[in-house]
């Protein structure tokens, strides 16, 4: 019986590359080394298509037009998330120069600034909250895939509710997230070396998306909507300008602090400060702001709803024109564009980082693509269609996310300054 459990668990162990110059241990597997040569894939238009990725999504649209709902004016609005996009492009900078100039990623560097054992603890605290993202990410996925049936089959849109009204989940959106889940499946098993291209897809179909839904909004309400000439009514406009900037933190706080996950992949060094300085506040920002004007003048078409969420957008556009042919060809590209936005962010901020993480908690059987499948089994355990139901709790999630990582962020940035010469895998044995 031992002797059969000892073969198992070698069976058990994720593998190695033939020839292999390092051992699974308690410390090392593949995924944890320092990345070697041959798979340094990413340049600088590599970097920059992450960005847009990572960027322009609908987390970006929603953080801004969600602000609208916050009592910020649309002006407000903008200089939040003009101001949290840079931010964001800084912490990049510092979080991420650690992998492109030792090759490491945040695992394998935090055991720098923690400890070997310590380390365990921002780990864990990262792989909490990317976990929670997920859910969330693949939340809006299924929502966006259910709109997207629905443009197809009118029946399943408004198709019969079966869960309870407390559960904030109804069974269309159900049915959509599972849909959306056994896409995402494949995608982990993509190496994280070889996602240029289906990054670059996602962008342009996202991109086509927002493009098309600002268009749509501006003609028929002859500009950007009475809205947005409106002051905002926060109770406090100071506080409310800092919460917003917190929310923008938080939701790519998880995200920055992991940057050095993918500058490890660098093919030289500074390659992705460019795309960090630049790509992200400008993706951030443009993306925000799209959904900002689209929010207030979509008000308008619609009688007055502030729509803040895309996905609901395009469900109320295809009532609001009775399921017309038209309406629906406009809502299935759109919905399309959406769809891939959240299979691409969720391998980006979440898949690959989380699955890094999970594997410094348990190299010799975890490794990326294990990590990204237990990340999303408790990722839609935290039922985040509970999360998200209004926008007073979409900004509370998010601004607590910025609790969260900010202590962390701020160790290891400070960390990555002072880190000596000498060979990163003293890191990591």
């Amino acid at each position: 019986m031992g002797h059969k459990w000892e073969q198992l668990k070698v069976q058990l162990q994720v593998p190695k590359d033939e020839d292999s110059y390092y051992d699974n241990t308690r410390w090392c597997n593949r995924d944890l080394i320092p990345m070697p040569p041959e798979r340094r894939t990413w340049g600088i238009w590599g970097y920059c298509g992450y960005w847009t990725v990572s960027g322009s999504c609908i987390s970006a649209w929603s953080t801004g037009s969600t602000l609208l709902a916050f009592g910020l004016s649309p002006q407000q609005a903008i200089g939040v998330v003009i101001v949290g996009g840079i931010l964001t492009g800084l912490l990049a900078v510092a979080c991420g120069w650690m992998g492109e100039t030792h090759h490491i990623g945040f695992t394998v560097s935090s055991r720098f600034s923690w400890g070997m054992n310590g380390s365990y603890f921002p780990v864990v605290l990262r792989v909490f909250v990317a976990c929670m993202w997920f859910g969330m990410q693949a939340y809006w996925g299924g929502q966006a895939t259910r709109v997207l049936w629905g443009a197809i089959i009118p029946g399943f849109a408004n198709m019969k509710n079966f869960f309870s009204e407390g559960s904030h989940l109804l069974t269309k959106d159900f049915i959509g997230l599972v849909i959306w889940m056994l896409a995402f499946i494949p995608l982990v098993l993509v190496p994280p070396e070889r996602l240029q291209v289906p990054f670059a897809i996602s962008f342009f179909l996202f991109a086509g998306s927002c493009i098309g839904l600002l268009i749509w909004a501006v003609h028929n309400a002859g500009g950007a909507g009475s809205m947005f000439h409106e002051p905002g009514h926060a109770e406090n406009t100071g506080w409310a300008f800092m919460f917003g900037i917190t929310a923008i933190l938080g939701a790519w706080g998880a995200g920055t602090l992991g940057q050095s996950d993918w500058t490890r992949y660098a093919n030289r060094k500074f390659a992705p400060t460019v795309s960090q300085m630049v790509a992200a506040p400008i993706t951030i920002a443009v993306t925000a702001i799209i959904g900002i004007i689209v929010t207030s003048a979509s008000a308008d078409i619609l009688d007055g709803e502030i729509v803040w969420n895309p996905i609901y957008l395009l469900a109320d556009i295809q009532d609001e024109y009775h399921s017309s042919p038209r309406s629906r060809a406009g809502v299935f590209f759109a919905s399309l564009g959406l769809v891939s936005s959240q299979l691409a962010i969720s391998v980006v901020l979440n898949s690959v980082s989380t699955g890094m993480d999970m594997a410094g908690l348990w190299p010799k059987y975890i490794n990326i693509r294990r990590g990204s499948y237990i990340m999303a089994c408790i990722g839609i355990a935290t039922q985040p269609w509970q999360l998200l139901s209004t926008a007073d709790k979409f900004l509370k999630v998010l601004s607590g996310f910025g609790v969260f990582m900010a202590p962390a962020t701020y160790v290891y940035s400070h960390s990555a300054n002072v880190i000596p010469k000498p060979c990163p895998w003293r890191l990591t044995i």
